[in-house]
């Protein structure tokens, strides 16, 4: 488990290590940047990830994916509740991972009804096959096997554990940075199983109309939205008039939104600026990334979590 600077969770779980690009969004991928970092022979991300060679473009993921055992079991060894985001550093559905490292990480969830997991994908449709491939009760059977593994024999008669499916203390969610993505993974996850669905727009490089899957227009619907700016090197601009948008959006809903950050290069805008206009219009923040919320417009100043809270 680590403390993390990421405003809509409390810690950071990492059972799984490894990526790789699928959109736009993942041109600056916070994850890869730091994985290359520690990717010499003998650190976390060796053989997972790699670094420039004298400065060339080459860092970046290998397109290994894999469990890691001596993480797998952290966080059955909490004592205070948290809301956990699952594979900051992963994607817990990418293609390259077996669904029997999918069930166990499902299994030690199941084990932690005391915290709430953030599972965070740009896969939805692996997500989906996961579940869909051999049935819920499929799933359930097999996560159950895996809990049985990590529980005194005692404790789990038949060598099944029960399994209340989906699992309530688990939300699924997928992250999109236009409309074109939003198009793609959205309809995906409403269609997985999950006790509460959430989108992260973040990078937001585009409008998004959020309205048709949001709860209440569809259900199940979308019950979370958090949206933010990049930042890092080579962030692009972040239209502010697209953050307004979606917290209209999700006002009109009555969907919980949390504008995460402003990202390195907000610009006061409405839509389709040249470079040159969006440069003029750039806010200079003392934050980095655009996080410290009393340099934000007052209307942005939005951090609003579902109603589900975290089990007690």
């Amino acid at each position: 488990m680590s403390a993390t600077s990421i405003e809509w969770t409390d810690r950071t779980w990492n059972p799984v290590r490894g990526c790789s690009r699928v959109s736009e969004g993942c041109r600056n991928c916070y994850a890869e940047r730091v994985a290359a970092r520690f990717s010499g022979e003998g650190q976390p991300f060796y053989g997972i990830a790699h670094r420039a060679v004298n400065g060339v473009v080459g860092a970046g993921w290998t397109g290994r994916v894999e469990l890691v055992e001596s993480k797998l079991e952290e966080p059955l060894h909490w004592r205070t509740p948290q809301r956990v985001f699952v594979n900051s550093m992963s994607d817990l559905f990418h293609e390259a991972l077996q669904d029997v490292a999918i069930d166990r990480v499902f299994a030690v969830m199941a084990l932690a009804p005391e915290h709430t997991f953030q599972v965070l994908t740009k896969r939805p449709k692996r997500m989906l096959d996961w579940i869909m491939s051999r049935g819920a009760s499929g799933v359930k059977h097999s996560i159950g096997l895996e809990m049985a593994r990590h529980l005194p024999k005692a404790v789990v008669a038949t060598g099944v554990a029960y399994i209340e499916w989906p699992l309530p203390n688990v939300w699924l969610g997928v992250s999109v940075e236009d409309q074109k993505t939003a198009d793609e993974r959205i309809p995906l996850l409403l269609e997985t199983p999950a006790a509460l669905h959430f989108v992260s727009y973040e990078p937001a490089l585009g409008p998004v109309a959020f309205q048709p899957w949001l709860h209440g227009a569809v259900l199940p619907g979308v019950n979370w939205i958090i949206v933010g700016g990049e930042s890092g090197p080579g962030a692009r601009p972040f239209c502010l008039a697209t953050a307004y948008n979606v917290v209209a959006q999700c006002r009109a809903a009555r969907v919980p939104v949390f504008v995460k950050q402003l990202g390195a290069w907000p610009v006061d805008c409405a839509e389709d600026l040249s470079p040159d206009e969006e440069e003029s219009r750039r806010l200079i923040l003392r934050s980095r990334k655009g996080g410290d919320m009393e340099e934000w417009p007052e209307g942005l100043r939005v951090r609003e979590f579902p109603a589900v809270s975290v089990p007690q």
